[in-house]
Order: C-alpha cells, then structure tokens, then sequence
C-alpha cells in the first residue's frame, strides 16, 4: 500500500484544506422558536397602566376627602370622572394580552369591577391562552417534522443499491435514510426516509423485484427495525417518508441481511444483529417479512462470544449464516434451530466486514488486523485459500463478481485509524483512500478518491464495473474499478 508523489502532493492540498475549511452542518429554520416575548409594555398596556395610575390619584384624594380635608374644584371635578375610568379600565382589561401580569399588580383596582366584568375578561383570557397555547404546540410539531435532506451531515455508516435503477441508499447516524440518483456524475438525493429516532447503523435491500415490491430495511440506536417502500424516491422524489412498519428489536440494531435465497419467496427472511444495550445481551435474529411488512420472529441467538460486526447468507442449497465477531472468528450458525455448526478462527482482531464471491463458495472476510482472507466454502474443512496483508486497519470488503481468489478479479478494502485514537503515530496520507487490490498478486494496483475519515462501508455494483464508499466524514462516492472518480454526493 505505498504511496506516489502525485497522490502525496494531493493529500497535502487535501490536509491544508482541512485546516482551513471546517464544514459546519446548516440548521434546519425549524430548530428553535424565533419567538421570544417581549420585555418592553405593548401600548395597549401603557395606556391600561395609564388609566390605573389615575384611579389611584382618586382613591388618595377620596381618602384625604374622607378624613375631613377641603379639596378644591379640580381635585373634586377629578374625583368625578372616576365612574368613567372605571368603565375604561374594564374594556382596557379585556384588550390585554393573555400572557400579561398586569391584572395581578393591579388587583387593588380589577377588585373594584363588577363580577360579570371580570368572569368576562377571565373567559376571553382563557379562551387566548388556549388559543396560544395550541399554536405554540403546532409550532413545536412543525420544527420537530422532518426535512428534505439534500446531503447527511453526520458519518454515513452503510451503502445499499437498487443498480438496475440507477439507485443508492445511505444511512447515517444523523438518524436518516437517503436515496440517490445516479443519473449525473453529481448525485441527487431523492428521498428522505424519515422514523428512527438514534443513529441508523444498519441498512440493506431486499432482492424483490420490480422495485416496487422490495422493502429497504434500516436497523437503528433506537432499537427498532423500520421497513420502507424502495421506489419511494421514484415514486415521489423530493418528498419525506415514513416507515411503512416497524418492529421492536431490541438493543443496538448494527446488521441487516436479506436472505438473497427468498427472492421469489411469499415472504421473506430478513437476519439481523445487535450490541448488547443494558441488561439486553448481544443477539442475532432471523425475522419473517411479509409482503405487507408484517414481522414474525422466527430464531434468536443470545449466546454469543462478543456482538457481530456483520452478517452473510451462504450456501444456496442449504442456507447458513455466517456471523463476524470481535475476537476474531466467523460462526457458521444453523438457519433452522440456531445451533452453532462451526467456528472458524480468521484473525487477531476484531473481523470487522465479510463478503461473498458471485458463486457463493468463497468468503473474503477483513479485519482491524490489517488483514483481509479469502475461505473456500465449498469445502467443510472451510480452508483459508489466500491471506492479504495491508497497512493499516480495515473496516471494509468488497469483490468484483469475477473475483476467484488467486486466480481472477479484485478485492477493494478501505478503512484506516480514527483520528481520535492516534497518539504515537501520524496518519499516513493515503489512509482513508480505498484500495482495489489485485487477487492473484495481493498488491493493490489502483485507488479511489480519498475520503476525509476512515471508510466505514464498500459496495461492489457489477454493473457499472464500480465499487461505492462511505465514511465517517458524511460523504458518498463512486469509483470505477480504475480509482477515477464516476459519481459523489459533493463536488
């Protein structure tokens, strides 16, 4: 994995951008009130104020009329005029806004209105209060609703795509789910699927066609799996959806799979995986979806060594499933009774991705341990057929549908260190740039653009002799087998 001095002088431009351009995610107008009451008296106050201000000069002169003193014509024609004032405060009072204070400060006079007047008053101020209290909760929904988001701003943690119809899906832990156009080197956000309420780690297609009969599932922090309709950026781009179901799951849901055996199926097998959460244990389960997004739990597994990182479907003639785990072993698990069949020690560290060749009888799983494998299959004792060394970390895996290990086809991997974990060495400069390893010679033979963070999901799309990447800073890219560039969410 070494590196040229074209690709180091971009990383340099890259690492000077970096330090000069921090890239802030653009509040949405709904995220807080602009509303705040005002501290200065409206004038319907004032001249309410005013009016009670002389009431009060009028009750000091009745006093002192009242211990005997002599008041002289002007003070007397002021006394007056009290009825008239009294009159005016009521219909004042009945003007002030709900949310005043000044009824209370000014109890010595409102006391003196008759009780009609003031239930009245006390009526239309409920009635206000009311009012504004319903609009303020309208306003707090409609901050709440959702937007149309043009781009994530938070890590894209997984890539799925519907390739016949020119089609990505994203999700990110800023809770949502993004469908993509392919349609210009540009790519378009369509749709926002909008529901979960945590981060959406997990996210996958189902293999239904035409388009319109597949569900897209997202797993989530918030413990629910959410079922969506797939064409729904066809059916109404530029739109925010909602999950057509959901399902309580349980823990943190990290891994969704389609079982790609049900594609023809009435209903469908849908396996998933979760971090323990509490006192909830790390399990994996295998759910039946049908074709109206009802779910009924067919398997749990809750014995396990660690969490799985990923999940695969293998071997078409009697299906099982494959689990990656931290401590380095995949487990070959039983897609009827959940027993465990085999274990198969791969690595050091953590398998952090898993894929499968186009014939389904090799796995090439990767690891944290910079390493990635290939293992027959087809053979029970599952051999290791080839072991690739890289320079650093892995986090992802993926084949073009040629690939045959050691002999044909390409492995693209990506992955890198996070930033925040690097205490005694500097990143390298080509880092979190993916890389197409040739399979016959394990040397990599091209790279993609570079992303700005450690790549978090690759995926193979045959048919556009491409691979897809996504990172931890928010970006979604499209590389062909070469490393040029064919799409990207930001130019």
């Amino acid at each position: 994995f070494g590196s040229s001095p074209a690709r180091e002088a971009s990383a340099l431009v890259r690492a000077q951008f970096c330090f000069v351009v921090e890239i802030q995610p653009v509040m949405s107008w709904r995220a807080e009130s602009t509303f705040k009451p005002s501290g200065s008296l409206l004038d319907d106050e004032k001249e309410y104020m005013k009016t009670v201000r002389k009431i009060r000069d009028i009750h000091k002169l009745e006093e002192r009329q009242k211990s005997g003193e002599t008041l002289d014509k002007k003070q007397v024609e002021k006394i007056d005029t009290k009825e008239g004032l009294m009159k005016d405060v009521a219909s004042m009072a009945a003007k002030l806004p709900p949310y005043t204070e000044l009824l209370e400060k000014t109890e010595d006079i409102t006391k003196l209105l008759p009780l009609e007047v003031m239930q009245g008053i006390e009526k239309r101020r409920h009635q206000d209060t009311t009012r504004r209290q319903r609009n303020e909760r309208r306003e707090v929904e409609e901050r709440k609703r959702p937007e149309f988001m043009c781009r994530h701003d938070r890590p894209i943690l997984a890539v799925t795509a519907a390739e016949d119809e020119g089609i990505l899906y994203t999700c990110s832990k800023d809770k949502y789910v993004i469908s993509w156009s392919m349609k210009s080197k540009l790519l378009t956000a369509t749709c926002t699927f909008a529901g979960h309420t945590g981060a959406v780690w997990a996210l996958d297609l189902s293999p239904t066609r035409p388009l319109r009969n597949a569900w897209l599932a997202s797993g989530s922090a918030d413990s629910k799996v959410a079922l969506w309709a797939a064409d729904a950026g066809v059916k109404s781009p530029g739109t925010v959806v909602s999950p057509v179901a959901t399902f309580e799951h349980g823990g943190i849901v990290r891994v969704l799979r389609w079982c790609p055996f049900d594609a023809d199926a009435k209903t469908q097998r849908l396996a998933s995986a979760s971090e323990k959460f509490g006192s909830t244990p790390p399990v994996i389960s295998i759910w039946s979806i049908s074709f109206r997004g009802a779910s009924e739990l067919l398997l749990k597994i809750d014995q396990l060594p660690t969490k799985a990182n990923t999940l695969e479907w293998a071997i078409p003639s009697k299906p099982k499933l494959l689990s990656a785990h931290d401590n380095g072993y995949v487990g070959v698990w039983s897609v009827e009774n959940g027993a465990l069949l085999k274990r198969i020690k791969l690595h050091s560290a953590p398998v952090s991705s898993m894929c499968l060749s186009s014939d389904g009888e090799t796995l090439v799983s990767a690891s944290h341990d910079a390493s990635f494998k290939a293992i027959d299959l087809s053979s029970q004792d599952t051999p290791v057929l080839s072991t690739y060394k890289a320079d650093r970390p892995l986090n992802a895996v993926a084949v073009t549908a040629d690939f045959k290990a050691g002999e044909s086809g390409f492995i693209i991997v990506g992955g890198g260190r996070d930033t925040r974990e690097v205490t005694t060495s500097k990143l390298m400069e080509d880092e979190f740039e993916p890389k197409i390893v040739e399979s016959t010679s394990g040397m990599p033979i091209a790279a993609g653009a570079s992303h700005f963070g450690p790549v978090h999901a690759i995926l193979s799309m045959p048919g556009k002799e491409a691979f897809a990447t996504v990172g931890e800073d928010g970006c979604l890219k499209v590389h062909r087998l070469d490393g040029s560039l064919l799409h990207a969410d930001t130019m």
